[in-house]
This record gives C-alpha cells, structure tokens and sequence, in this order.
C-alpha cells in the first residue's frame, strides 16, 4: 500500500506521486527528495514547448515497467495486491492546471494539502468531477518487471 507523501509547494504534485510510486515498489530509498533531484536530470520542456512525462523515462531508467491503460483498469487494481501502482493526471479547468495522484489497490493517494491518505478511487473521481475536472482516458501503471 501507497504511503502518502504531501505537496511541499503548489506545483509538485508530480514529484510527490513518483516518489509515493517509487517508494511502494523500490523502498524507503527513493524520497522525495531524491526524486526531485533526479527529476532535474530530465528534461522539463520539449523544443516544441510542450512538457514531456519525464517521469516514464525515469521509471524505466530505474528498472521498472510502466504502460498507459485504460481508464477502466484502474477498478482491477485490487487484483494485484499493491504489485501494480500508477499515477492517474486530471485537468482542473477553473484554475488552468493538471494534478496528478497516485493509485493502488486501496485507491487514489492525492498529495494534496489536507488529503486524506486514501480514497476509493470511485469516491475520488466521483466527488472531483462536479468542480469540472476532467480525468483522461488512460494512466499509468508502473511495476516491478517480472523476473
């Protein structure tokens, strides 16, 4: 199960949601800290302006799987008893940004300020799309490679 890791600052949702993934599946070495460090070791901004997910090529880089689903796996995850995690990304419209939480088999981990530590992912969608969020049609999910 996914240890929850709070927002340090407004905008590093991102950071907070790799590092509560990394932690699940690789141990209590990978930090927020450490994270945020590597993170500055890939690049932020494509050349056509666009924000690259920099965080698939760390996954990889740190020998884990991941591939995008679709939206309708994310109710399987319990199947997989915490051996399959993922980051799942919304668009808030009214404030003109994205978020992103962390999922696992006990549900949506939101980094934050005053979230609880976990939330059905059905409750979780379920009381952010009145506000006019809009959830995309795929996540992420991350894992161990099988060996």
């Amino acid at each position: 199960m996914i240890v929850r890791i709070p927002q340090r600052t407004q905008t590093d949702c991102a950071i907070c949601t790799v590092a509560m993934l990394m932690v699940a599946l690789l141990g209590e070495t990978y930090s927020y800290e450490r994270v945020l460090q590597y993170s500055r070791t890939y690049p932020q901004v494509n050349t056509d302006g666009k924000f690259p997910a920099w965080w698939e090529t760390y996954f990889r880089d740190e020998g884990l799987d991941c591939r995008y689903c679709a939206f309708n796996g994310l109710y399987s995850l319990p199947a997989f008893r915490g051996s399959l995690v993922g980051m799942l990304g919304m668009k808030i419209p009214r404030l003109d940004m994205g978020h992103i939480v962390a999922v696992d088999e006990c549900g949506a981990i939101d980094p934050a300020d005053n979230a609880p530590d976990h939330v059905s992912v059905t409750e979780y969608i379920s009381s952010r799309t009145p506000d006019g969020v809009i959830f995309p049609d795929r996540w992420l999910a991350v894992r161990r490679p099988a060996v």
